[in-house]
Formats: structure tokens, sequence, C-alpha cells
């Protein structure tokens, strides 16, 4: 009897981790992650780009967070600790920086702070004023379905700059802040806050505001932005979740890097 031996697959190399299209492509990947399987823990952070890759080699000798899916799925069936690492968009400008990165499982992991998500909320943070900051939570909705919203400080900020334009009247300047809106990751939970500063901010307007210099607008200027908003959230089903064109693995990415 001739017995054939397997060498089992090499571990997957930090090196060859696949890099999301960007903001909106994470966030959908941590929604579906959360929603359809389960991974309710995580714990959000950064890394600094010289060290993203000893991080991710360090998580995944720890907690096997780069085995293929396949892989993932005979641990859970087995009952096995499962976790998984989303690493963030591309760190914006020509130094890089750090790279934030969410941790995400199916129940809480030793050694590791984990935060239940029915709990703490999941907060992701988006590039803003020169730093990381909280902008995105991950929450259930009034159906209770998960969803992305803004944090409540960066849609209260949102929502003044708004106000005070209308209050102003400087249309080009709320023309242009309502258009930079359309372009948030628009899933359910963002896609209803922003619909409501539109809501804020024409009620905020009156009569007066509605008139031009010259009389009676032909058409009101927030129109401009308020076409361009998408008429029905953003799902992540289907989504295209990775980079189709180089850099598309982040060996790539820091080979590129001066």
């Amino acid at each position: 009897m001739t017995f054939t031996l397997h060498t089992p697959p090499p571990d997957p190399a930090p090196e060859d981790y696949p890099l999301f299209r960007g903001q909106t492509a994470l966030m959908a990947a941590a929604l579906r992650l959360v929603s359809r399987d389960g991974y309710r823990y995580h714990h959000v952070q950064t890394a600094p780009e010289e060290k993203v890759l000893s991080a991710l080699r360090t998580l995944h000798e720890k907690h096997h967070v780069l085995i293929s899916p396949r892989a993932r799925a005979l641990r859970r069936k087995a009952g096995i600790p499962t976790a998984q690492v989303l690493l963030g968009p591309l760190p914006p400008g020509p130094q890089g920086g750090r790279w934030p990165f969410v941790l995400l499982s199916d129940r809480p992991l030793r050694g590791e702070h984990m935060e239940d998500v029915r709990r703490k909320p999941l907060l992701w943070p988006a590039y803003r004023e020169g730093e990381w900051r909280p902008t995105y939570r991950l929450g259930l909705d009034e159906k209770g379905d998960w969803t992305w919203y803004l944090t409540e400080d960066f849609h209260r900020e949102l929502l003044e700059k708004a106000l005070a334009l209308a209050h102003a009247g400087d249309w080009p300047g709320l023309i242009g802040h309502l258009k930079a809106l359309g372009g948030l990751p628009m899933f359910r939970g963002v896609w209803q806050q922003v619909r409501d500063i539109f809501r804020r901010v024409k009620g905020a307007w009156g009569d007066r505001h509605l008139r031009s210099p010259e009389g009676q607008w032909k058409t009101p200027p927030w129109r401009r932005a308020e076409d361009s908003l998408p008429k029905t959230p953003l799902s992540p089903i289907g989504m295209r979740l990775y980079r189709e064109e180089p850099p598309r693995t982040l060996g790539e990415w820091l080979a590129i890097r001066p």
C-alpha cells in the first residue's frame, strides 16, 4: 500500500495581504463580518508604516488572521476561535504615517483587549485635520440591522457648519459643503444622517434665503447638491472590495514607497 503525504500549504506572508479599494470597501467588509459572520469582538488601533508588516506577522502568529477562507471555515467548524484583520486605506501623503487596522473575532482573544460591538460600538477612523480621528460608528438601526453611522461629534460638526453657511447666505460655501457630504460612505445610517442635514438646512433657509439678489431663484441653489446624493443607501452586498490595479498587496505598496 502506498501512502501519499500532502505537505500543508505555507502560511500566507504579510506582504501578500490584499489591499482594499478604499475606505468604503473596508467598511463594507467589516459590516459583512459583523452582521453576517458573527465577528462581534473588535479592537481598533494604528501602526507606524515601518512596523505594519511586523504587526500583521505578530497577529498571525497569535491568532492566525491571514489563513485562507477554507482554513478559517474549518477552524470555526471545530469551535476554535477565529479572527481576521482588516487593514485600512492607504496612508495619505508622501510620508505615509500611521496605518489603521481593526482586529475582528468571533469571541474574545487571549491577550487582546477586545470589545463586544453589541455593548461598545466599533469606531472606525478617517484621516481628518492631519490625523486619524474616530469618524464612523457601526451600530444597530431602528429595525435591528447593522449599519454604519457618522459618530455623534462628526455628525454635529457637519450639521453646524452647514447651518452656519445657510444663515450667512454663503451659497458657494454651502453648496460645496453639501456636495462634499455626498462623498461619504453612504451606508444606510450615514445616508439617513446626511439627508437629515439637508432637511435641517433647507428648513433654516426660509423664504428670505430662497431669493436671489435678482429675484426668485429659478432653481433653488441647494438642488445641485441634493441631486448628487444617491437615491438609496449603499449596500455591502456584491461590492468589489479589493484593488485590481497596482499596488494590489501590502508588499507591492511598500515596494514602491520612496
